[in-house]
């Protein structure tokens, strides 16, 4: 929505072209290292909610993150299994509120593969109402809180991140690409590194040590040996790497 100050009060511009309504229903391009397992056989994903808390980018597009999304996912198989990822985000056979029953895209019995498609930070272009939402698998797949950016002084982009569930983490993603005011930011947030945060207690009184651990396939023992395949797999079960 487009608000608009007059005198002491604000108000929404009703005919302005930047309003539109994004919703569960809503296009969405998918981009990053996880984008072809993702997406399986589809050109788009569709939807965003469940979304928490926001963010800006530097160059001023608006951040959306999908936190509980969970919830909207339910079975018509009572006895159907989850595998250790599905555990790990928390789904059941019966959701919270009931849109598997009117809706097979969230019928896990029936469309397993849909689930993947949340749990991700969305970029939203404002000035651009007819631009395509974008889900950004480079910084990983959880309950997204919030997201805050910063630009290093060497032109680097981190986000700092965290994971709205007890006993979860906070993770940082660092861009391969510097930010450069006016250039080329669409690879940005889709080549990089995440990291998650491993605190190791206090050090002292009201002193703590931690250490960020690098999320890369090949690295710190995510391998096939542990379940992981590619970094795409790291990505879309960004908790069990954890």
């Amino acid at each position: 929505l487009e608000i608009q100050k007059k005198g002491n009060e604000w108000a929404v511009v009703l005919d302005s072209k930047y309003n539109r309504r994004i919703d569960a229903n809503t296009k969405m391009e998918v981009s990053g290292a996880a984008k072809k397992e993702v997406l399986k056989d589809k050109k788009f994903a569709y939807g965003t909610f469940a979304n928490c808390a926001n963010g800006q980018t530097p160059w001023g597009t608006y951040i959306s993150c999908e936190e509980n999304f969970d919830d909207y996912f339910g079975s018509s198989d009572e006895n159907l299994k989850f595998d250790e990822n599905f555990k790990r985000y928390g789904f059941k056979t019966k959701s919270e509120y009931g849109w598997e029953k009117f809706d097979e895209r969230f019928d896990l019995a029936k469309n397993l593969d849909e689930a993947n498609r949340f749990g991700w930070i969305v970029e939203i272009n404002p000035f651009d109402a007819k631009s395509t939402p974008i889900k950004k698998t480079a910084l990983g797949r959880f309950k997204h809180e919030n997201a805050e950016f910063i630009v290093e002084k060497d032109g680097l982009v981190i986000v700092y991140m965290g994971d709205d569930e007890i006993d979860e983490f906070i993770y940082k993603f660092v861009s391969k690409h510097k930010y450069v005011k006016g250039g080329d930011t669409s690879k940005i947030l889709d080549e990089g590194t995440l990291y998650v945060g491993q605190f190791n207690g206090n050090v002292g009184d009201f002193r703590g040590s931690g250490k960020w651990i690098a999320l890369e396939y090949g690295k710190n023992g995510l391998d096939e040996s542990k379940g992981f395949k590619s970094q795409a797999d790291i990505l879309i079960n960004t908790r069990l790497a954890a």
